[in-house]
């Protein structure tokens, strides 16, 4: 893993990517405050942003936000850390209009290039450095296939099932950095992952089938399973007008991130239709899965013996359901934004031990509503998905013990989702209107 990983070269403050450093959802930084004032944290500043939910990444004291402009245009846009002045931006025609508009993805950023995914499919590469576009494709034009996407309209359904599209509600999903790869995933008919060489953009491997687009929206993850290195990703591979208890299982596919070789899949025990939640690898053979839609969770241990792989359910249960954000492995511990309106026994902030088994809730009173978490110094920071009330809780006690709360954004549409990023002692929260620098650090 650190040689896969080497090319980021990271600070330990940066946020590089989609949960941060490893995608993991947690800060290692310390001399967080443990108490804010009344009204919250000190905004240190807030910009304006167009309507979505893309986060931001930070790398080098640089905030990348991945905007929208109105219906026309995806926006890469590179402010200050220090001050939220914004040092440049590039913006590229995108035309098009979405259920829940807006951004969607978080960009990732290395040494030397910043990547990025638009909701209507373009995947882009920048100079870092000198800020110009470096090379781009497009997830849905440049991966159709003649044998099923020919010139004429659809004469059937299940012609237009196959034919290679954008997902209903966009691509949501991060680029994954392996070595000097890029790799995201296109999830058509015949091709599901594919690695991009990162300074020319010249494809090194296609994976084959790992199932469909229509309402998968997970990014490729990156981890080490019984001492393989693996990319696992979710995918639903049904028709998306199916109710999500008739909903087939979601595929779950492990690829070989050197060739794009499909090392195994497995279904999930129910069904699952709308994968979205990120993989957690919770153990050197153990694999957390979660979403919503009558999933639950899911426990699954992944083996290797004479060359043969073997994965086997440890557990699975729908007493907890974490809907949009990805679970967070911290000291041995599995923490789960867990969602009241998917139906769960177990809702709000969820702590579950390395077997899945449930330790303590915040809910039924303290609810978050798929809003995002982050951790950082022993320290769950929570929003409330619908008021953008943002939560401190104290992870040493069992149950956690809430310190302190305020609003920190507006919330308007009572859609606060975007996952938050934290970088020396800042933590940057958006709704669909601002973005926001909040002041963490213990004085």
């Amino acid at each position: 893993m650190a040689l896969l990983t080497a090319g980021l070269l990271l600070q330990a403050d940066d946020w590089p990517r989609l949960g941060g450093v490893e995608g993991r959802g947690y800060s290692t930084e310390t001399g967080v405050a443990r108490t804010w004032p009344k009204d919250g944290p000190s905004m240190l500043w807030s910009v304006e942003v167009g309507t979505g939910f893309a986060g931001p990444a930070v790398y080098d004291g640089r905030v990348y936000l991945l905007d929208r402009e109105a219906d026309r245009a995806d926006v890469l846009r590179c402010l200050a850390l220090e001050s939220g002045q914004e040092l440049w931006r590039e913006t590229t025609d995108a035309p098009g209009r979405l259920e829940y508009d807006g951004s969607r993805n978080v960009p990732t950023v290395t040494p030397d290039f910043v990547f990025t995914v638009g909701p209507f499919g373009h995947f882009r590469c920048y100079d870092r450095k000198t800020h110009a576009p470096r090379w781009s494709c497009h997830l849905v034009d440049d991966f159709k296939d003649p044998d099923i996407d020919h010139p004429e309209e659809p004469q059937t359904r299940a012609e237009t099932l196959a034919r290679t599209q954008l997902p209903r509600w966009g691509m949501t999903q991060a680029p994954l950095i392996v070595g000097n790869l890029v790799i995201v995933a296109p999830q058509t008919q015949r091709i599901g992952l594919v690695a991009f060489d990162q300074a020319t953009g010249a494809i090194r491997w296609q994976s084959g089938y790992i199932g469909r687009n229509w309402y998968s929206h997970v990014s490729p993850t990156l981890m080490t399973l019984a001492g393989v290195p693996q990319i696992i990703m979710l995918a639903q591979p049904s028709d998306p007008e199916k109710s999500p208890a008739k909903a087939p299982p979601a595929i779950v596919s492990s690829v070989d991130p050197a060739n794009g070789h499909i090392l195994w899949t497995v279904q999930t025990p129910h069904p699952h239709k709308i994968p979205i939640a990120q993989p957690l690898q919770v153990g050197p053979d153990r694999l957390f899965i979660t979403g919503g839609y009558t999933q639950g969770c899911l426990l699954l241990h992944v083996r290797r013996a004479d060359d043969e792989w073997k994965v086997e359910v440890l557990r699975s249960d729908d007493s907890v359901a974490g809907h949009i954000q990805a679970p967070v492995l911290y000291r041995d511990f599995i923490y789960v934004m867990s969602t009241r309106s998917q139906g769960p026994e177990k809702s709000g902030l969820v702590c579950l031990d390395p077997d899945g088994g449930c330790l303590w809730e915040t809910g039924p009173d303290l609810q978050f509503h798929d809003g995002p978490l982050l951790i950082v110094d022993g320290l769950a920071l929570a929003m409330q998905g619908r008021t953008g009330e943002l939560h401190l809780l104290d992870l040493a006690t069992s149950p956690a013990t809430l310190l302190a709360r305020a609003k920190v954004l507006a919330a308007k549409n009572r859609m606060a989702w975007a996952p938050m990023a934290f970088s020396s002692g800042r933590l940057l929260v958006r709704d669909d209107q601002e973005l926001r620098c909040l002041d963490l650090r213990r004085e």
